[in-house]
């Protein structure tokens, strides 16, 4: 139902990247948690959320209706990874560390597939660097929660920052 709805209300949305539906990014992610140990059986609610983190950001899906097709639980999630302010970019990546565990650990696996999917043709090297940079602010703001998932983020920043 989850992968449904996110397919649906990600519509036509394209990564950066190119010409990728969006949807796959979210896809991505539950994909590199389930590989970190997670399942949609056990985790069923932080699957959801993962699958659903952007909505609220990028779409005209509200927390209200989240709340209401999955739960208080999987909108709060969604809630916390959501920036409500573009301009305080900052202050959202150092607040990450007082987030819940299950925020935690999807801001992880979501900066992971972003990196991996760096539009390298498009973004100059400045730019990678600086994303390479802010990645850094996540893996300090959330790396405890999860050490597989730091260990790979960690991985993933350093191969940015030893090409650029």
């Amino acid at each position: 139902e989850a992968l449904n709805f996110a397919l649906i209300k990600y519509g036509n949305l394209k990564r950066k990247s190119g010409n990728i539906p969006y949807f796959i990014h979210p896809l991505r992610i539950t994909l590199i948690l389930r590989a970190a140990g997670f399942s949609e059986f056990e985790n069923e609610e932080i699957m959801i959320a993962a699958l659903l983190h952007d909505l609220i950001e990028d779409t005209d899906i509200s927390s209200d209706e989240i709340e209401a097709k999955f739960g208080k639980k999987v909108a709060s999630i969604v809630n916390e990874l959501t920036i409500s302010d573009k301009n305080i970019k900052d202050q959202y990546l150092e607040d990450l560390k007082y987030a819940s565990y299950d925020a935690k650990i999807i801001k992880l696996a979501d900066r992971i597939d972003n990196l991996i999917d760096i539009p390298t043709s498009s973004w100059s090297k400045d730019k990678q660097k600086d994303y390479a940079e802010q990645a850094k602010k996540i893996l300090k703001s959330c790396g405890d929660a999860h050490s597989e998932l730091a260990i790979r983020l960690n991985q993933e920043i350093d191969k940015i920052l030893d090409r650029v």
